[in-house]
This record gives C-alpha cells, structure tokens and sequence, in this order.
C-alpha cells in the first residue's frame, strides 16, 4: 500500500532536487528515501526502479520547458521555447549523463509544440522534417557545450594561451576575441536567428515557387 501523501510526483521532485545539490551519482532510492523521510521500499509503489526514476526525472526536466503556445508570432514562439530548453537543459547539468532516447509526454509536448510553431509560420512540410532536427540539435549542442567549459577553465588574459594555438592564426585570431573583443550578443540566440533565417528563405522559396 502507498503511503499517504507519497506521490511519484513527489519523489520526483525529491530526486530532482538531490541530483541538482550532490550530483547524478548521488541518486538512488535509498538517498531519495532519506530526502523524503520514508523507508526505499515504499518509493516502488510510485516508480518501477531507479531507470524508471531516471525516465522521470528526464520527463521533468523537459516539463520546465515554456511550449509558448499562446504567442501568435511563430518566430518570437521558437525563441521563447528554445530559450526556455536552453536554460532547463542548463539548470540541470547531470541532464546530459542520462539516456535521452526514452521521451516520456513532457518531451512529446516539445516536439508538437516545436513542429505547431513551424506550421504556424509556413514553414513547409519537408522543411519542417529536417527544421525539427536542426533546433534540437542546436539546444543539444550549444547547451552541452556550455556546460563542457566551466569559466574557471577558459584563459583570461593573452599570456595564459598555450603556445601551439599561436601556429594556427585564425584560430588565434578568435582566440583574441574570446580575450579581449568579445563581438557583442549572446552565442545561443545568434545561432537561432541563423537558422531561423533560413528557414524563413527557405518557406519565401517555396511559396513562390520555380524561378
């Protein structure tokens, strides 16, 4: 029998919480027990096994995300949904350690919304196969990236560049700007107005049809 006011919502939030202070490595049944003051055995009446509790917490991770739904713009609508996943996805570095491939209705909602957005917008059916893949895998990419190289890691003055950069001069050359002329704006939105741009020439091309 459940234990009163026990839910899988509940020992969701308690994991969630438990892997954001100590880490992914720190979560089992056990620990998540202990957060909520309760014996193991009775977290197995809300959730299989510590995988399913995996699938769970990825479910809520993804649940934090702003579908946008009421923004009538389909471009200013994929900004605040990429955004928003942008910044979950950052929130929660463990994110990243997990198996991705199970998506639960959390994840399923992102995708509709996502594909919602790109209908709203014009955005043709064949377009809109490929479009999905490319903002997911820039919200992917740039997210993990991020949490790849913490500041503490990246050089802050010239001197602390290593030498063998120096032989490679464009890359030095960015090097620099990393240093000490950092072009304005912030990398994520860049890259998403890049592909959304495209995506708009690609939808203008389509509607206009052969030249």
């Amino acid at each position: 029998m459940a234990r009163a006011g026990l839910t899988r919502d509940g020992v969701l939030a308690a994991a969630l919480a438990l892997a954001d202070r100590d880490g992914l490595r720190s979560l089992s049944m056990r620990r998540v027990a202990a957060e909520l003051g309760v014996e193991a055995m009775s977290l197995y009446n809300h959730v299989r096994n510590k995988a399913d509790l995996e699938r769970g917490l990825i479910d809520s991770v993804w649940s934090e995300i702003d579908l946008a739904r009421d923004e009538p713009d389909w471009r200013a609508a994929l900004h605040r949904l990429a955004g928003s996943a942008h910044a979950a996805l950052r929130s929660h570095p463990w994110f990243f350690s997990l198996p991705l491939a199970d998506a639960g209705s959390a994840r399923l909602a992102v995708i509709d919304a996502t594909l919602a957005h790109l209908a709203a917008g014009g955005v043709p059916d064949h377009v809109a196969f490929h479009a999905l893949h490319i903002l997911d895998g820039h919200v992917y990419g740039y997210t993990w990236q991020a949490l790849q190289f913490a500041p503490v890691d990246i050089p802050t003055r010239v001197d602390e560049l290593p030498d063998e950069i120096r032989a490679y001069p464009h890359l030095y050359a960015h090097a620099l700007q990393h240093l000490e002329d950092r072009p304005p704006g912030d990398g994520f939105t860049i890259g998403l107005d890049l592909i959304l741009d495209g995506l708009e020439r690609s939808t203008a091309a389509a509607a206009s049809g052969p030249a």
